[in-house]
Order: C-alpha cells, then structure tokens, then sequence
C-alpha cells in the first residue's frame, strides 16, 4: 500500500523515505484549461468551480496544493495585476506620512493596531474552509503577510515607494519595522490555530522583491531595513519546527543568502532566464543546517507554454538532476500558468513524476541546464 498524499509531503520535509515525489498544484488559470485537466466538459466545470479545481487536482495526483485560484469566468485570462497609472496621483510623501503616524513603542503598535479576534476569526475560516474542500490533498499553507511586507508598491505604485526608497530611507525602514511586530503576533496567534488544524509543518510565503535584472532596491539597504524584520516575524515558525519556503520570481540570486539569513530553508518559483540555478540553491543550508526544498521546477514562462510534453519532462528530469534523484524536491510550477499552457503539457509532467522511482534513481545522461532556456517563444 503506499504512501498517504500528506504523509508523502510529510516524508520528503523530514527528508525520509518516499515511494515518489510530492506534486503540488492549485495555481492554474482558464475554465477550459483546468474543465480538461478534470476530464470534465466546461459546462459541468461551471456548475462548481471550486469542487473540479479540486477534483482537476485529484486527477492529476497531487499531494498538495496551495490555496487554488478558481477560473470562474469562461474568457478571463488574468488573476490580477498592478497598474502604474492607477497610482499617478499618490506622491513618495504619503510614505513619508504613514512612517511618520507610526507609535514609538512595540506596545503601543500592538495595543492600537492590532486586533487578536480578528486574525483568529479569518485564519480559523480559511484553514477550516481549504481543509474541508480538499480532503485528502494536503494544504500547503500560503500566507503572505507572514514576513514583513516589502511590497508597499501594492499600495502607492511602483514610482512612490521607489522614490521613498531614494529620499525617506528611514521612513520606509520604519513601515518594515512595525510591520514585522504586527506580522510576528499574527503569526503566534495563526500557529495555535496550524497546530489544532494539524497542518503541514510548511509555510509558503514571500515578497516579490526582484525584476529580472535583480532586487529592486540596493540588497544593502534591504539588509539593514528589511530582513532582520523578516527574521523577526518569521521566528515563531521556525520556533515551531515550521520550514518557511520563499517564493521567487525574476533574478533573486543577490538575495538569496539573506534569505537564507532570515529562516528561509526553501524556495518556489524559478525563472531560469533570468540566472536562478536550482543547483546553486540546493548547495545552501540553513541557519540549523538544513538541507533546501525546491518547490517548483515547471516554467510558466518558457517550457510549459511554448514546450512539448517531452520538454517538461526533460524539465522534470533537470530538477530531479539538481536535487540528487528528488530529496527535498516538491513538483510544481514556477507560478500561475495561463491560458496559454496547453494542458497536455501540464499532464505530461505530473504523469512523468509519478512514474519516477526515488529508490531507484534516475537513468540516463545528467541534465545540468534548465530545458527552458532552448525554448524561445513564438
């Protein structure tokens, strides 16, 4: 008999015996994309979006799966984004203002500004809800408050918080300040609630701190404004024997060992085009000598919407190649795939996965380049 979906996740984090890889899923765009990973028609996808996104994973074999975007409208193509001009208005200042609105003490920004019921109330819903709708398949925690919040380009654009960046250092330092006290006590309330849940010991969490040429800021500045109070929300995870994942886009390279410096102990996404080497990661430890998982492999900008089935299986093998035959490797996608993935190539990869034996290892040549990187599209 083999091995429970959680229990397989469970093994690999603990770096134990699998009878294959975990595979995760839940980021997938398009009704008609995820109705035929189903096997289903998209008219009975439409009658619950929720249960065949689910039922799209079953099928598949995932172990896992993170919080799942759910295609509800038949010609979206998008989940979201950020536009620039929605911000032309707002000006670095207001940075300035909010920095400067801010209480002296860590007492007086937890008296005033935080709210216990509240965090308890909404973490309580959505693992009551994820855990209810996906049965046998492991939830993989995602929270992206969990470390302070680098992303105030959220709130005030691309172009304020930059120039923030440039002319009120300080004040920018003080917002990442406050938000790591508000982010480490809602994580010490979220953890009771991990454990009364009986979640994986996995946080998937992360900023999107980097373009493809690099971090957007100077990484010297990150490292005395920014990450100690990372480290400071992230402790009470790695308090409780929690490994905490980054999730990476674009070039994250000159960030990683600072990460790593922060309690990260693995990483998701991976844009190969832009210089991210799943070999070089996997050579990292953490700050207890931890071993790095890999969560991810499938590029959603190159292999997976412009390959063949046999590219994302050639793509499989290179990361099975770069965690030696799969140790601390969970299947997944770099990020969203759209409705440009033909899901062939999406079936192709999973199947190819579960067909893979650790105990035997690999066969045939190593593969040492990213697959993606030959593919251009067009």
């Amino acid at each position: 008999m083999g091995m429970t979906r959680k229990g397989r996740i469970l093994a690999q984090i603990a770096g134990g015996e699998i009878d294959r890889v975990p595979m995760v899923g839940g980021w997938s765009l398009g009704v008609r994309n995820v109705a035929a990973l189903g096997g289903v028609s998209v008219e009975e996808y439409l009658t619950d979006p929720p249960a065949h996104v689910v039922a799209a994973n079953r099928r598949q074999g995932m172990d896992g799966m993170v919080p799942p975007i759910v295609p509800r409208e038949l010609d979206s193509i998008r989940a979201g984004s950020l536009q620039e001009e929605g911000f032309t208005e707002v000006e670095p200042e207001a940075i300035l203002e909010r920095a400067e609105a801010i209480p002296d003490s860590e007492d007086d920004i937890l008296r005033t500004r935080f709210d216990a019921g509240a965090v308890e109330m909404e973490f309580r819903e959505h693992f009551s809800r994820m855990t209810g709708a996906m049965e046998d398949i492991a939830l993989v925690p995602t929270i992206w408050a969990a470390p302070a919040n680098f992303s105030l380009y959220f709130t005030y654009g691309y172009v304020a918080f930059l120039s923030a960046v440039a002319l009120y250092p300080e004040a920018v330092a003080r917002i990442y300040w406050e938000d790591g006290i508000l982010s480490r006590e809602r994580n010490h309330h979220i953890i009771r609630l991990w454990k009364e849940f009986n979640l994986i010991p996995l946080l998937f969490t992360g900023d999107d701190i980097c373009t493809n040429d690099g971090p957007m800021v100077q990484p010297e500045f990150l490292r005395e404004a920014y990450w100690p109070h990372v480290a400071h929300a992230l402790a009470p995870y790695l308090e409780a024997g929690i490994r905490c994942i980054h999730h990476c886009d674009g070039n994250v390279m000159p960030l990683v060992d600072d990460m790593v410096a922060a309690g990260f102990t693995g990483f998701q996404g991976f844009q190969y085009e832009c210089g991210v080497d799943i070999y070089d990661l996997r050579q990292r430890h953490g700050l207890h000598g931890e071993e790095m998982l890999i969560m991810g492999g499938l590029s959603v900008t190159r292999t997976l919407p412009f390959g063949t089935p046999d590219d994302v299986c050639r793509e499989v093998d290179y990361c099975l190649d770069a965690t030696d035959g799969g140790r601390g490797f969970l299947l997944f996608t770099s990020n969203v795939t759209g409705v440009e993935v033909p899901p062939a190539n999406l079936e192709a990869a999973y199947r190819y996965l579960a067909e893979y034996d650790p105990k035997a290892g690999r066969t045939g040549a190593k593969i040492t380049t990213p697959p993606a990187l030959g593919i251009e599209p067009g």
